[in-house]
């Protein structure tokens, strides 16, 4: 009985390690960011997206749980879609509207620039 238990208990410790390490090595607290020609997204696990290989990017905004998020989905050229959800990079215990199209309008100069089609609903 008890050896179930220290295992399951050296399971979650590892994820939480695995989260830990992970969370501390990044560089930047951006929703998402654009270096190098590569578009990072950051989650548990950076997604690294080279500019090259997107064909358009969607943005949404939606209410959840009393506050704002948003999604990104990144359409890919070999028609692979990674999406994932943000908030804003600022510390804050209610997150507006505003607040998530900030985020996404820090990214569009750079979306611009490089010619990469995108829509925000």
């Amino acid at each position: 009985m008890y050896t179930s238990m220290i295992f399951i208990l050296i399971i979650i410790m590892i994820i939480m390690l695995v989260v830990t390490i992970s969370l501390l090595k990044r560089k930047n607290w951006e929703c998402f960011y654009i270096e190098d020609e590569i578009l990072y997204i950051p989650s548990l696990f950076v997604a690294k997206i080279p500019l090259s290989d997107i064909r358009n990017i969607e943005f949404e905004t939606f209410r959840s749980r009393g506050s704002y998020s948003g999604i990104i989905r990144v359409h890919q050229k070999n028609a692979k879609v990674i999406k994932r959800y943000f908030q804003t990079s600022k510390i804050a215990f209610f997150v507006s509207e505003q607040m998530v199209l900030a985020e996404i309008e820090k990214i569009t100069p750079l979306l611009e620039k490089y010619y990469i089609p995108y829509t925000i609903e």
